[in-house]
């Protein structure tokens, strides 16, 4: 059983990705970026965090984006294995093997400030670079469940007929890693544009989950029925047992019978745990320079920006009863780095009405160190990547009249991760984003940007033989946000 407790504490140290992104950074990050996604060229005001570079291009005075998101998520973990399905739930149905966690963030910030006077523009950012969010596992994942599926395979072994299990658990996690970030752009002349700033991140992630009722249905006939039976009464029943051996006598035929039956149940009894419980918490926070350039020749323009690695130290603080085998020691620390970022992007204006855009991300996640802890040791899964992440994405917007821009973009994200890299609560996926939207212009110093995106994701499944694991995901979101100037 002591894999059952291990299972618990696999979940410390993982983010929760609440779109398609890296495998820390999300893409996501305003609203414009929903209604056509490439954003690496902007020059409004996303442009804090997308292209500080391009702000040498903004109208002189204050410029303020306010952005906010809502996300709903599901993640559908199927395994193969026929034990399984000797999971009864309480109507006495079998489980099929499919567990899903729902994840639903009903508010996802991106606040952009930049104020422009002569050559510089200096700007302020607010919002959740390495994602966030919350999802629940209302029944469990295939982590706590295989360790139990074979109780009845095992209890059979013993000479007890069993047929069935059943237990209780319940897994969620919630993780939210603010960025703020500062800088300063200078224009150089009517072309190029720099920028140089910083961003600190405050990482925090929350973990609890249970597993608990663990029960089996001995079957055997004129002495148990059935029932699903849990440790306290298969104790219970050991005894009677017992007493009805005794009451026999030695000389019984049936006084040995009842005697291995009542200690096979004893047996059984001590070897399934009572409730465990897992309340754990984490907190870091690190710091990482950024720079960019923007050139804008005409109706081009031609950005790059690249973001350092953000190391961050999470330490776990862990309420020691809710701390199976003290597995997870409180202040014991991990390191969960934010990998660096290169953006590369251009926009060109077809015509006057009409825009394409193009950005290219790379997550340098193989260069960064990210650690987990398996109950003995410290796992490097860096090491199970096998190259960092690419992001592809197009957009175009069309201005259909004066005062309303449609548009529509769409993104490849492209990971480079290993088959051992996945597991229950950490799993990565090739995927398509779509998104569309549209920009309303009620004066030339206010804007209202609105959007949606739908992501499709390539399922993986793990595993040559049974069980073999399947991973599946599905992602839709809304944005909305203001622009404005003073």
């Amino acid at each position: 059983m002591k894999k059952l407790i291990l299972s618990l504490v696999i979940l410390t140290g993982m983010a929760l990705q609440v779109k398609a992104g890296g495998l820390v950074t999300n893409s996501n990050q305003s609203a414009s970026y929903y209604r056509m996604l490439a954003r690496g060229a902007s020059t409004t005001g996303d442009a804090v965090y997308y292209n500080p570079a391009g702000l040498a291009f903004l109208d002189q005075g204050l410029t303020i984006s306010l952005n906010t998101q809502m996300i709903w998520m599901q993640r559908t973990l199927t395994n193969d294995l026929p034990a399984l399905k000797q999971h009864l739930d309480p109507s006495g149905t079998p489980r099929t093997g499919e567990f899903i966690g729902k994840l639903y963030v009903p508010f996802f910030p991106g606040l952009y400030a930049a104020f422009k006077t002569g050559a510089w523009t200096f700007s302020l950012g607010f919002n959740p670079p390495a994602g966030g969010g919350s999802v629940e596992f209302a029944k469990g994942l295939p982590m706590l469940e295989l360790p139990v599926c074979g109780l009845p395979g095992s209890v059979n072994g013993a000479g007890i007929p069993t047929a069935n299990y059943s237990m209780n658990s319940r897994l969620e996690g919630s993780s939210i890693c603010y960025g703020v970030q500062a800088g300063a752009t200078y224009r150089i002349n009517n072309m190029i544009g720099v920028f140089g700033g910083v961003r600190m991140l405050f990482a925090s992630n929350s973990y609890k989950g249970y597993l608990k009722d663990i029960k089996i249905n001995p079957n055997v006939p004129g002495l148990l029925d059935g029932s699903m039976l849990g440790p306290s009464e298969l104790n219970a029943k050991g005894d009677v047992f017992n007493a009805m051996a005794d009451g026999l006598g030695p000389n019984d035929p049936q006084y040995v019978p009842l005697k291995t039956l009542a200690g096979g149940l004893k047996t059984v009894a001590s070897q399934i745990p009572g409730t465990m419980e897992l309340d754990a918490k984490q907190k870091g926070k690190g710091v990482a320079p950024i720079f960019g350039v923007h050139l804008s020749v005409g109706n081009l323009n031609l950005a790059a920006k690249y973001e350092f690695r953000t190391k961050i130290v999470l330490k776990n603080e862990t309420d020691p009863a809710k701390n199976a085998m003290n597995l997870y020691p409180d202040g014991e620390e991990l390191r969960s780095d934010v990998p660096a970022l290169l953006s590369v992007a251009g926009s060109y204006d077809i015509i006057p009405a009409l825009r394409f855009s193009v950005t290219y991300l790379h997550h340098f996640e193989p260069q960064a160190t990210i650690e987990s802890w398996d109950g003995t040791h410290i796992i490097q899964r860096q090491d199970l990547i096998d190259k960092g992440t690419n992001e592809y994405q197009a957009g175009l917007e069309w201005k259909v009249i004066r005062k309303l821009t449609l548009s529509t973009g769409c993104q490849w994200s492209d990971v480079g991760v290993s088959e051992l890299w996945q597991n229950d609560i950490t799993h990565n996926l090739d995927n398509f984003t779509w998104g569309l939207g549209a920009a309303y212009h009620f004066t030339n110093r206010l804007t209202l940007n609105i959007g949606g995106i739908y992501t499709w994701y390539n399922s993986v499944s793990v595993g040559k033989t049974t069980p073999v694991q399947t991973y599946e995901r599905t992602n839709k979101a809304i944005a909305i946000g203001i622009d404005f100037t003073f």
